[in-house]
């Protein structure tokens, strides 16, 4: 590729091709239209509120939504600070897919693209990305010295000329390739330890939280008339408070995608009947067999 070396505000040297203006400086498929949400939220000034307007419509704005409420397919982070489109070199991390840089003070939103999205709200997916997608998040927000506060529901629109945009060197990463450029063990969440509630960490901690409880609660709403539609609100109810709770909650529209999920999965998936068998197993055990092996235990240690 042949290339130039720009020197751009509080920047020493950023690497522009030269075959194109920075303002349009874009992957061909960066817009498609797969990858984003076909009703975003948007604006031009956050005083004026949030709007939401087709996907054409949303990039003629200054801001708009870049992942669906129910999917992340761009991994964003919010440096606030001047230099902020070159933090990734700073923390020794991999070049963005895009940064689109503030003019007047250099805070930048730097964007990476992940090749698999990864679903945020959902019962039929496994935990498990979500919960790795949420480590890596972690990792890169420390390493990039990124904003905690920031929701990441809202981005600069990389085509609005209010921005600088660079491109990287490639729309979309592997999530494992990602976390190869990181220390996951100190982000990784463990049982009995809290999952810090930013970013994604929202989103598993509510699932948690509104999952454990759903299991003990969908019985009471089975063959009740309209049953399915009051549980759907009890579940709905019980994401939106403890959504919340957070210093920064997450969007609507994410916690009702979760909420969605959650009722349904435990309407017509989790099985009481089974769930009542084990915990009556358990109880016996705890009446039973913990005293016995206790006395085991007491008599082998005592060479009885």
């Amino acid at each position: 590729m042949v290339a130039l070396l720009v020197s751009i505000g509080p920047y020493d040297a950023l690497m522009l091709d030269i075959n194109q203006p920075p303002a349009t400086h874009l992957q061909p498929d960066l817009f498609d239209t797969s990858r984003w949400p076909r009703r975003p939220y948007c604006a031009d000034e956050f005083e004026q509120g949030l709007k939401i307007r087709s996907l054409k419509q949303a990039l003629t704005k200054c801001y708009l939504q870049a992942n669906p409420p129910h999917l992340r397919v761009w991994s964003i982070y919010d440096i606030d600070r001047p230099g902020g489109g070159l933090a990734w070199e700073d923390g020794n991390l991999p070049p963005p897919s895009w940064a689109t840089i503030n003019k007047a003070n250099g805070h930048a939103h730097l964007v990476y693209g992940l090749r698999a999205p990864v679903l945020t709200s959902s019962m039929e997916a496994r935990q498990a990305p979500l919960r790795y997608l949420n480590a890596v998040e972690a990792a890169f927000r420390a390493g990039l010295g990124g904003d905690d506060g920031y929701s990441g529901l809202i981005t600069k629109n990389p085509k609005h000329p209010l921005w600088w945009t660079i491109q990287g060197p490639q729309l979309a990463y592997e999530l494992g390739d990602l976390a190869e450029w990181v220390d996951l063990e100190r982000f990784k969440a463990r049982p009995g330890v809290k999952v810090a509630e930013v970013g994604l960490g929202r989103n598993v901690t509510v699932f948690d939280f509104v999952r454990l409880w759903a299991y003990k609660q969908v019985r009471h709403y089975h063959g009740l008339q309209g049953g399915f539609v009051l549980w759907q609100k009890a579940v709905y109810d019980r994401c939106m408070a403890r959504n919340a709770d957070f210093s920064k909650p997450m969007d609507t529209r994410e916690a009702y995608h979760i909420a969605r999920s959650v009722a349904r999965w435990t309407w017509s998936r989790f099985d009481v009947e089974a769930s009542d068998a084990r915990f009556s197993k358990l109880q016996a055990f705890r009446r039973t067999g913990k005293p016995l092996l206790r006395t085991r235990i007491f008599e082998a240690e005592n060479g009885r």
